[in-house]
């Protein structure tokens, strides 16, 4: 493929590889390519990773080193991206820099929608923090860019199979059209028609906007793409598709997109010497509609759970069915046809009757069992119901416009019907953040070169932009260097009985193949790095290699914390870089590691034990992780042994990487989690005791759950004051892969178990659930209920404040208010120390330069661009950060807890005031002297010119026997408001160290958020098998996700007197505010319930996705289904 040829070939590695499957768009590239038909050079992004070279003759391939450089320039995009702050951990960045570029090419001044729609589907963009301003700052572009002109001359010869055209009373679409060019032809084509010719197109184009990502479109053949295939059948009658016949004695022939072709019938299907040459679509007719529906986990870029395309022939002037046609798709392994229904409803009257009927025919034809292929069964026969009736809505209003005046409607449409025909469409995302300036809140009279409190650029920004920034997957491989490939288990539960190499090591190529028995030392410690004995899940490492034959005996598994109980998470990381790791064996036993990890020093232990060596063999070497939060601290660990013991056994260097969907088989998810509650309460909301029981899936192993449980029990009371509290907490080990601590450290799972009873008391009491929150909220000075004491006035001045901003008391429904109490850090001293001594190292070199090393790891959060050049009282360019390593710095701790930034500040501040007084007598002797006087002064008179820094970490006291204690450094409080368009949240993080970064790290945070409560969906087969292996069938939030209003305040003067500068860690604690989303959908959803007179106390389960709204909503549709099902 087109980007493993960029990196072996042609040595670049500006493109990354993200999923494989053309689903993230991070190994974007422009392919251009001459169109005969406008004479012009088309410019169109592709999918490197599927792009095949093969398919490049006459075409020209630029990637994002030609847009721009550092060293000769940089392009308007990639610099306005890097100073707007558009990147964080900025592996996707260059993918996103290509989308952008490929459309100035094509259109100088591109509309917001084009805009969008280069955007729309890339998936990488979900933790990426500027979301409004990714939008906002291409949006600029639109009048400065501007291109070289293309030499007319340089013309290729193409083939006449591209043209799309009108000719006659078709819409002829060229065997090679992809479907970006097909739907720029509509739009052009649809204004020039009449309105009733262009019914069938106007319903393409809607089709084509939420159909894959921009990069797919550009690329994808329409004729050969599947769901095409089926918008395509949904007219039978007037389709013609035209095949060319190698034989010259026979010529072209057309065949009709009929039944018979649906159902692949010889004469009307392709033959082996014959390839499509082209397809007619005909004009509608005035009595002719035609609609096509379709049904996703997410707006864009996702597989449809059903499509359905139908069309409709009317008696002229009458509302007499004539024709009718009735496609599914998603319902079968191929297109489905209503054929019988249809033809028993040709003749009757376009009414009520006709739709009753026409629903009960249509699920007694389309049969779903309820074992079917893709679950979601009861839902899915929804859906067939519900795209009739939406259809049946459509034809209707159109008849009723047909309808002269004076005449009778045919049938009248309530304004409740009305509303389920408008088009669901996300608008342009728009969003403010405020927040107070540094002059205002920091050192009065700041110098300029001083960056606190000012949003200061990304460090890395514009190597982002330019793909420069090198990734662990970025090295070069050295000579001799060998790639390792794992064997897996593929059972639950199971014992090795026997593991049989001998195939394997016979294939060309094969070196070795590495097994526990391989491994010198320690072999992991929870969690085994090579299985010896006994697998136990799906996906567990056996061996390194591949062609291994395995004999196994069946055990058998546990999967669920119970049969029972639906689980209320089931989510995994969305981390785009895959794991890759490179480990080289040198001289005396010494190993350099470089691995994508938050913790060196543990993957420095870990290797360490394993091969029997000491510490100071193994070199740990981190520069920037491509996405972590959370999912690269233990996992890492067991790669890293991996790798290790086979370079050590080989004497080579070992690189290993992961495909997607190994890497979301065996990396972690988070934590199921399922809660049970017991709350006693007044009438008034108050609540006066509670009893929650909290059980979470561990997985096959403890990984980090000794962590997690004791940080979930003091987080789970959130903002409430719950005076007889008890909380019991339950591991779980089950037969599946080990799960480990995300963004949040369980407390998004404990905080919407909690909310989610605070609506429970509200309906109840029938009582307004912001109310409820309110009288229950600490207040003021309060102790927690481990009797930590803290002060909740901001988190009065955030509930206050959000309450306020978007006018909730005006709304109505669809609209929720969550506030947020979250700790920093953990419950332990351990954990905040950086290192034992060697927390930071700062050298100053003879001509003023500073280099600086730290323990913490840049995960995209901007660690290197916060940390404290104050101190030192230069400019930022005189100070350049190093790598992270074991060689530099010792035993340091994990960067996670958005702790990373704080400690590792304290270090590096502790350091610079180690050399300030080194440096104070020679300044006092030359005051007047610039930096460069002082440090040479200082290099003759031999001043240290070197020194390491400490910070010992926050001091923690939590009792675990008493369950009493000061558990947490300090507490961030904020307010979430969402309703169906728009979100305000409000901080306590005024004094900021980067304002810039902290604002992106909360909006990113927030729709992170959002995915985990209303997306992320995992399934597992009844064997324990994973099915949600990559993103066409896992989804995350993309760009269309984004609140049209979108708006971050940062709470006026408030202060922490803890952490460095006053400042507050904002990455964690924002996620959780993603479930005001949740709550504003569940208010929605009740609204719904009570005009049809339903229960209100209802829970709906996480992530609330599209099948569990409808659910929920328990409509005619749903009800008409059971109804249907239960006679069955």
């Amino acid at each position: 493929m087109l980007k493993f040829f960029f990196f072996n070939a042609v040595h670049l590695s500006g493109t990354k590889y993200g999923c494989g499957v053309g689903g993230c768009g991070a190994c974007t590239v422009m392919i251009s390519t001459y169109d005969p038909v406008t004479k012009q050079i088309q410019h169109r992004p592709a999918n490197s990773c599927l792009f095949p070279i093969c398919s490049l003759h006459g075409a020209a391939v630029t990637t994002v080193e030609e847009v721009g450089s550092i060293k000769p320039r940089i392009h308007t995009i990639q610099e306005r991206l890097a100073k707007c702050n558009g990147s964080q951990c900025g592996f996707c960045t260059p993918g996103k820099v290509m989308s952008i570029y490929a459309l100035l090419r094509n259109h100088a001044e591109p509309s917001m929608e084009k805009i969008i729609a280069a955007l729309d589907g890339r998936f990488q963009t979900v933790n990426c923090k500027k979301y409004n301003k990714g939008i906002n700052i291409h949006s600029g572009l639109c009048n400065t860019e501007e291109f070289p002109p293309v030499d007319p001359t340089q013309e290729f010869i193409f083939p006449p199979e591209l043209i799309v055209g009108l000719i006659d009373f078709w819409l002829v679409i060229g065997a090679a059209c992809c479907l970006a060019q097909l739907r720029d032809i509509l739009m052009k084509a649809v204004p020039k028609l009449a309105e009733e010719k262009t019914k069938i197109y106007q319903a393409f184009l809607q089709h084509l906007r939420t159909l894959a990502g921009e990069q797919m479109r550009s690329m994808a053949v329409c004729i050969q793409h599947r769901n095409i295939e089926m918008f395509l059948s949904c007219s039978t009658f007037d389709y013609r598709l035209n095949r060319l016949q190698f034989s010259p004695t026979d010529g072209k022939r057309q065949i009709l997109l009929n039944d018979q072709f649906l159902a692949g019938c010889e004469h009307a299907d392709l033959k082996a010497k014959e390839v499509i040459v082209s397809v007619l679509i005909p004009y509608s007719m005035k009595d002719d509609f035609i609609s096509a529906f379709r049904q996703a986990e997410s707006q864009k870029n996702a597989l449809s759970i059903v499509n359905s395309g139908m069309r409709i022939l009317f008696s002229p002037g009458t509302d007499t069915i004539v024709d009718l046609s009735i496609l599914y798709g998603g319902i079968g392994s191929t297109i489905l046809s209503a054929r019988k229904s249809c033809e028993k409803l040709i003749g009757r009257q376009w009414n009520d009757q006709m739709l009753n009927e026409a629903c009960r025919l249509v699920l007694e034809e389309i049969f779903l069992p309820p074992s079917a292929l893709g679950r979601k069964v009861e839902y899915r026969r929804t859906l067939l119901v519900s795209f009739l009736f939406r259809f049946y809505l459509e034809v209707l209003h159109g008849l009723n416009q047909m309808v002269r005046t004076g005449q009778e409607l045919h049938t009248h449409i309530s304004v409740q019907a009305m509303s389920a025909l408008g088009m669901l469409q996300s608008g342009i995302a728009q969003g403010v953040q405020i927040y107070q300036l540094s002059q205002t809140i920091h050192t009065p009279g700041q110098p300029p070169q001083d960056p606190v409190g000012r949003p200061i650029m990304h460090q890395s920004g514009i190597k982002h932009t330019t793909g420069e920034e090198v990734y662990i997957d970025d090295i070069r491989p050295v000579d001799g260097e060998l790639s390792l490939a794992l064997v897996t288990n593929i059972k639950a539960h199971t014992k090795i009985m026997s593991i049989n190499a001998s195939e394997a090591l016979q294939v060309p190529g094969v070196v070795d193949v590495v097994t526990a028995r391989d491994v010198p030392g320690e072999n992991g410690k929870d969690e085994q790095a090579y299985a010896e004995d006994k697998v136990v899940c799906v996906g567990q490492i056996i061996c390194a290699v591949v062609a291994v034959k395995i004999v196994y005996e069946d055990l058998e598994p546990i999967l669920t914390i119970e049969v029972t109980i639906c689980l209320l998470f089931n989510n995994r990381f969305r981390i785009l870089e895959l794991e890759y790791l490179l480990d080289h064996r040198r001289e005396d036993k010494e190993m350099d590691v470089y691995v994508s990890t938050q913790h060196a020093t543990d993957v420095q232990e870990f290797v360490a034990s394993a091969l029997n060596l000491q510490y100071n063999k193994i070199m740990c070497h981190m520069k920037c992780v491509g996405g972590a939060f959370g999912g690269k601290i233990t996992k890492p660990l067991l790669f890293a042994v991996i790798a290790a013991v086979a370079a050590n056994k080989t004497g080579h260097a070992v690189c290993f990487a992961l495909e997607r969907n190994m890497d979301m088989l065996i990396t972690g998810r988070w934590h199921p989690f399922f809660g049970k509650y017991k709350v006693g309460f007044m009438n008034d909301g108050r609540i006066r005791a509670a009893d929650f029981q909290c059980y979470i899936n561990g997985g096959c192993t403890k990984d980090e759950f000794e962590s997690v449980s004791p940080s979930l029990i003091p987080l789970i009371g959130q903002c409430i004051y719950i005076l007889n509290l008890l909380v019991r907490g339950h591991a779980c080990k089950t037969n599946l892969p080990s799960n480990t601590a995300f963004r949040g450290f369980e407390f998004p799972q404990a905080g919407l178990f909690v909310e989610t009873c605070i609506v429970a008391v509200a309906t109840q009491t029938d009582l307004p659930h912001e109310k409820v929150r309110e009288i229950n909220m600490y207040k003021r000075v309060n102790l927690t209920s481990f009797k930590e004491k803290f002060d909740a006035e901001n988190l009065w001045k955030c509930w206050e404040e959000c309450l306020d901003k978007p006018d909730y008391y005006s709304k109505k429904k669809g609209i929720a208010i969550i506030p947020m109490k979250f700790s920093v850090g953990f419950n332990a001293t351990y954990f905040h120390q950086v290192t034992s001594s060697n927390q930071s190292l700062v050298h100053i070199y003879i001509d003023g330069s500073v280099l600086v090393t730290h323990g913490g790891i840049e995960l995209g959060q901007g660690i290197h661009t916060k940390m404290s050049h104050r101190e030192l009282k230069i400019p930022l360019s005189y100070i350049h950060l190093c790598e992270t390593s074991t060689t530099t710095v010792t035993s340091g701790k994990y960067t996670a807890g958005s702790t990373g930034t704080e400690i590792n500040a304290r270090a590096v501040q502790d350091v610079c005031q180690i050399l300030w007084k080194h440096l104070d007598p020679i300044q006092r002797d030359n005051p007047n002297g610039k930096w460069e006087d002082w440090i040479s002064e200082g290099h003759k008179q031999s001043t240290s010119l070197s020194a390491t820094g400490y910070f010992k970490g926050y001091v923690t006291n939590m009792n675990q026997d008493t369950e009493k204690g000061h558990a947490f450094p300090y507490f961030r409080f904020g307010v979430s408001c969402s309703e169906n368009i728009g979100t305000d949240i409000v901080m306590d993080a005024c004094f900021t160290i980067n304002p810039a970064i902290d604002i992106g790290q909360i909006e990113g945070a927030f729709i992170q958020g959002v995915g985990l409560y209303t997306l992320e969906e995992i399934f597992f087969s009844p064997e324990g098998e994973q099915l949600t292996l990559g993103p066409d069938t896992y989804k995350i939030p993309a760009i269309c996700d984004i609140p049209e209003q979108f708006c971050v305040y940062l709470l006026p003067n408030s202060c922490n007197s803890i952490a460095i500068y006053s400042s507050k860690g904002v990455g964690e604690a924002r996620f959780f505010l993603g479930s005001s989303v949740f709550f504003a959908i569940q208010d929605a959803v009740a609204a719904a319930r009570k005009e049809r007179g339903l229960p209100m106390d209802f829970t709906p389960n996480s992530p609330l996705t599209v099948e569990r709204i409808c659910m929920a909503c328990d409509d005619v549709f749903t009800e008409m289904v059971r109804l249907f099902s239960s006679l069955l």
